[in-house]
Order: structure tokens, then C-alpha cells, then sequence
């Protein structure tokens, strides 16, 4: 048995383990990668990266390979709740879709899953990750200074031991590593309402679609076996995904499912070719969350993390925010420029806001498409630009202000942004050089502070000398234009004040006005879990 050692071991090649290999990887930090499968997935899953995820894999720069990733067609897409995917239609979303360009500089991107995970492995790669196929985690154990793990190629049998300082469950929803390492769940139970078959199928739908490049039909009909179901469209033109629940005794077979679709199609004539099929189960639980996402040396991502319905297209998008939430803090761990308590940060911070959106996205199950489970415990439906943009964490890495109990998590306005420390640096309009740009592209990979005063200079460069930390000042108003003359409301600062930024873009610390010399490197203190010298 061979050994060897890395910094971070990954387990799973999914969205949410190559988005921690690739931002790990951008913060310098080599990782190991395992996936039991042969390769990348190859089914359609999750479609479609917001804003706030652009954000991130800009600054990994995929952006634009995001981008160039579409499906080929029109931009527009087509979600609805209808009868059928041919009609009629009940509620159209995209009608009613805000527009984005009000609280982030990035439009969204239309990748598919499929996509996306070879775009970040080839970033992984690329930026120092090792990712091994064919191989599984067999078993671990981990004490105060190393996770110990063996992993096995599933093709040969053959075993390695690597020892890790860190590892990273991004195992999925069936992976054992929570499980193993003694974290329970917690959320929604299933009520005994049957399972849910996926299905590609090929069948000609273009006249439903209008050239549109995406289509998600949300679909209520009684004639369906469960009621409801899901179509969406994939990358290959032809080919669409059916979501359908049946009863727990019926096992259908192609051509039961093939009636099925014509269904959900409203097109009893329909020529279809069922590609493939497979049951999928969350087990006893419609939203599984972890009670806590760090166990030790292990913390969890992605599925393994969070599960939950597909209703808001969000899980996809945490996936991958997990990942980029999470490397910058592994990274100053693993560097020295931060103390371990810094990784508390990662439950404190994104398990509060998991379970929000586990229960918006079973809301809007309920909603969209199984009215019949509605029993009261469901949550109320936010704004969804508040989900998107207008989470503040109630703990975590950041210097809290003196507001009360900071119920969490809170959901504010974006176009009321407080500024608070534990929320998003908000979007406001700049230009450099008559070039557009926002706050949010001079994030990362280090520290920022944003003021209208230059005086802050000095206490910039005492502050990331004495702890050794990257720490960038941008002073708006020298070359960087206040296009709206909004800075200072949106940060909530004044003229002499500023506000410090994690590499993640969450606001982290402010000072309303001048602060004490010290005040900054004490505020950077606290978040990275460093104690003044005495």
C-alpha cells in the first residue's frame, strides 16, 4: 500500500467538489480530487449559474467559458407552470423575471451540469488539482492534525493511504462520509409520496420550445401518475428530461413511460424514444440538511451537505458556492494566516442559509406543482432577489455590529442594502477610465477595503504587514467613479469611513467614520482567528 500526503482532499468530482478543487487551486492550495465513477457525469442535472455564481467563476476566470456553454438556440428561455409542456400555461416566470442588472454586474449563464464540471475539472487541473477517477474513499479517521484515508481503484483493487489536512465531503446525497463521521440530518419528510423516475427521452418538440435555447415546464395534471412532473430541455437538441413521480408499487416500462410523456407533452401522437431511465430517492426526507457542516478535519458540500427539490433551480448554485465560500478559508488555515477556528465560519455561516433555501425550494414545490402536500408547515415564499442577493449571515467570520439578536438568517432588501458586516458587499455602479465596473470585481483573492478617503492608506499597509495577509485599498473617487453617488448609502459609511471585504465578497468589518489605528488589524484578527501577541 503506497502513501502519500496533500493538503485537501476532495471526495467527489461533482459541482460542488471541483468548484473547491478549482478555488482552492486559485488561492494556491493543491488538492486531491477522488471520484468512484469512471468519469465526469454525463447526465443532464442542474442548468444554470446566477449572478452571484458568475461572480465567483469570474474570479476563478471561467466566466466566459460559462458562457460560451449555452445550448444552442435563442437566449430566451421558456419556465412555466402548465398542463402540459404544449399548454396551457398557468404562470409564466419569465415574464415576471427582475431584472439582475440592479444588484450585480454579471448576467446569468445558461451551462448545464454536464458543462459546467468539465469547465471547472479543466480549471482544477489547471490551477494544481489532481483528480483521479475510478477511485473511492474505502475509509478515513482523522485526529487533531491530519485526516488519514484510504482510497481504493475501484478498477484494480489497488490501495493507497493519503494523509490530508483537511477533507472535503462533496460526496453527494448517497456518500457515507456524513454518516461516517457521525453528523445527523435534519428537514422535510417525504409523507409516503412515492418515487421519482428521470428519464431522457428524444421526441420533437421544437413548436413548444420556439427556438427558445432553454425550456423547464413545471407540469400539473391530474392525468399523471403522481399529479405532477417535471420536463426540461438538455444540450442536445431533441432531448428533454422528464421528472415524474409514480406509486411506490408501480415499476413502468418503456412503453408505460412512453404514454407517460405523451402526457406531460399534451401530444398523444407523439413519436418518442426513451434514452434511459433511473429511480431516484432522497430516502425518508424531500429536504435533507446536515446538523452541522464540519465535523474535525471534514466539512461538508454540495448534496452531502444540503439536498433538496429542484423547484428554483437553486441547489446547483450552492453547490457551487459552497466551494468558493469555503477554499479562501482553507486556504489561510492552511497557510498560517489564519487560526482553525476560522473554518467554524463555514457551518456558522452556510448551514443557516442551506436550510432557508431547502425550505423556499419545498415552498415552491408546494406551489408550482404538488398543491396537495400544502399543510401550513411550509415556509413563506421570499422575494426571490432577497434569496439571491440579500442573505446576511447571523455568525461567522466577520466583526458583528450592535444590532440586537441578529435573527438568522436574515433576508433584506438588496435594493435597501444595509452594509452590515455578514452580508454581501452590495453591487453599486463605478467606472475606471470611462470602463464599467462594481465593487464586486475587486474581490479576491485577498482581503479589500473600500473607502472615499485616502487617509486609510497607511492603516491598509500596517495592517496587512503585521499579519501577513493580502490587503488591497480602493479609494472611489480617485479614478474609480461613483457612476450613482451611491457608495456611501449602500456601504452605510461616510466620507472618512470604510469597509473591509473577505475574498468571498461578504462584508466583514466597517467603520462608519475614522477608526483607531489598530481598529483594522483587530478587525481582521477576529475574522481569521488570530490573536494579538502580548
Amino acid at each position: 500500500m503506497t502513501e502519500a500526503t496533500t493538503p485537501v482532499l476532495v471526495v467527489g468530482a461533482g459541482l460542488a467538489g471541483l468548484s473547491t478543487a478549482m478555488f482552492l487551486g486559485v488561492h494556491g492550495v493543491a488538492s486531491v480530487v477522488v471520484e468512484r465513477h469512471p468519469g465526469l457525469s454525463v447526465q443532464p442535472k442542474a442548468r444554470g449559474q446566477m449572478p452571484a455564481t458568475m461572480e465567483a467563476l469570474a474570479s476563478a476566470g471561467v466566466a466566459e467559458r460559462f458562457r460560451g456553454a449555452a445550448p444552442p438556440g435563442r437566449e430566451e428561455m421558456i419556465i412555466v407552470i402548465a398542463e402540459t409542456v404544449s399548454g396551457p400555461v398557468m404562470k409564466d416566470f419569465v415574464q415576471g423575471m427582475p431584472d439582475f442588472s440592479a444588484f450585480s454586474p454579471m448576467p446569468m449563464a445558461h451551462a448545464s451540469q454536464e458543462r459546467a464540471e468539465r469547465i471547472m475539472a479543466e480549471r482544477a487541473v489547471e490551477v494544481g488539482a489532481d483528480i483521479r477517477f475510478s477511485t473511492e474513499l474505502e475509509s478515513f479517521r482523522q485526529d487533531g492534525e491530519r485526516v488519514v484515508a484510504v482510497l481504493r481503484d475501484v478498477t484494480t483493487g489497488r490501495r493507497t493511504t493519503l494523509t490530508a489536512g483537511y477533507l472535503v465531503a462533496a460526496d453527494g446525497h448517497k456518500g457515507g462520509i456524513r454518516d461516517a463521521a457521525g453528523v445527523g440530518v435534519h428537514g422535510q419528510r417525504s409523507r409516503g409520496q412515492g418515487r421519482t423516475m428521470f428519464a431522457q427521452f428524444e421526441a420533437d418538440l421544437d413548436v413548444a420550445l420556439d427556438g427558445a435555447a432553454f425550456g423547464l415546464f413545471y407540469l400539473r395534471n391530474p392525468a399523471l401518475p403522481s399529479g405532477f412532473a417535471t420536463v426540461v430541455t438538455t444540450d442536445h437538441p431533441g432531448r428533454y428530461v422528464i421528472a415524474v413521480g409514480f406509486p411506490q408499487d408501480e415499476e413502468p416500462g418503456r412503453g408505460r413511460l412512453a404514454e407517460v410523456i405523451r402526457i406531460a407533452t399534451g401530444l398523444p401522437g407523439l413519436d418518442v424514444r426513451v434514452v434511459d431511465a433511473a429511480w431516484t430517492s432522497s430516502g425518508d426526507h424531500i429536504t435533507r440538511v446536515a446538523d452541522t457542516f464540519r465535523s474535525g478535519r471534514v466539512l461538508l458540500a454540495g448534496d452531502a451537505a444540503h439536498l433538496m427539490p429542484p423547484t428554483g433551480g437553486q441547489g446547483g448554485n450552492t453547490a457551487v458556492l459552497d466551494g468558493y465560500h469555503l477554499a479562501w478559508k482553507l486556504a489561510a488555515v492552511l497557510s498560517g494566516t489564519a487560526g482553525p477556528g476560522l473554518l467554524d465560519s463555514h457551518d456558522a455561516e452556510r448551514r443557516p442559509f442551506a436550510d432557508a433555501l431547502a425550505e423556499q425550494q419545498y415552498a415552491n414545490l408546494v406551489e408550482r406543482q404538488a398543491p396537495h402536500l400544502r399543510d401550513g408547515t411550509e415556509a413563506e415564499i421570499i422575494d426571490p432577489m432577497a434569496g439571491l442577493f440579500g442573505y446576511v449571515c447571523p455568525a461567522g467570520a466577520f466583526v458583528p455590529e450592535q444590532t440586537g439578536d441578529r435573527p438568522g438568517p436574515l433576508f433584506e432588501d438588496p435594493a435597501a442594502p444595509s452594509g452590515l458586516p455578514g452580508s454581501r458587499a452590495p453591487h453599486v455602479r463605478l467606472s475606471r477610465a470611462g470602463t464599467p465596473m462594481s465593487p464586486r470585481d475587486l474581490f479576491g483573492p485577498g482581503f479589500a477595503l473600500l473607502t472615499t478617503s485616502a487617509a486609510w492608506a497607511g492603516t491598509v499597509e500596517r495592517a496587512g504587514r503585521a499579519l501577513g495577509v493580502g490587503l488591497d485599498l480602493h479609494v472611489i473617487g480617485d479614478g474609480l467613479i461613483d457612476v450613482d453617488g451611491r457608495f456611501l448609502s449602500a456601504y452605510g459609511v461616510t466620507e472618512t469611513g470604510a469597509t473591509l471585504v473577505r475574498p468571498d465578497g461578504v462584508i466583514a468589518w466597517r467603520s462608519r467614520g475614522p477608526a483607531a489605528p489598530a481598529a483594522l488589524e483587530d478587525a481582521l484578527r477576529h475574522v481569521l482567528d488570530r490573536v494579538r501577541p502580548s
